[in-house]
């Protein structure tokens, strides 16, 4: 990734996190909007099988964070060793766009699992999910925690200079 300061760093890899989490935002917000006026029907009624479906997405889900924290958690300790910060926030940039788009394929699943059988867990599972995300956000202060940056590299990411003075 190409950026000429750590505040445009920062603005790339934020403007690219919230396109990924918009997507499934708005397709979960419209199609919960048009089930509840009525307007989409669910596709099955069976309660047993959505009770399985739920279950299987919840796994799913389950499996998704899990398989992102250790991935994710792998590749930044792989990373540590490089000698330029400006190499370690490129390898962080990608593994951190790797790590959301795991998570918000999970998002999806759980608008699938909505629109097939209207249960309001998926509608909790979808909102823990994003408190969950927010949580995991890439803030100045996480990005130094997780690069282990000291000094003049920690204080350059954590308060977004363009350089030292």
């Amino acid at each position: 990734m190409k950026y000429n300061s750590v505040p445009e760093y920062f603005y790339k890899l934020y403007g690219r996190l919230y396109a990924l989490i918009l997507l499934p935002l708005i397709c979960f917000g419209l199609l919960y909007w048009e089930m509840k006026t009525g307007n989409i029907e669910p596709i099955s009624q069976d309660i047993q099988l959505n009770q399985l479906l739920l279950l299987v997405v919840i796994l799913a889900l389950l499996t998704e964070w899990i398989i992102s924290f250790f991935l994710f958690r792998t590749k930044v300790k792989s990373i540590l060793t490089l000698g330029s910060l400006g190499e370690r926030l490129d390898h962080y940039y990608r593994f951190t766009l790797i790590r959301f788009a795991l998570m918000v394929s999970g998002l999806v699943m759980l608008a699938v699992g909505l629109f097939v059988t209207r249960d309001q867990y998926f509608t909790i599972l979808f909102v823990a999910s994003m408190v969950g995300l927010g949580f995991l956000w890439p803030t100045s202060a996480k990005v130094c925690d997780d690069l282990q940056l000291k000094g003049d590299e920690r204080k350059l990411i954590l308060y977004k200079l363009d350089k030292l003075s």
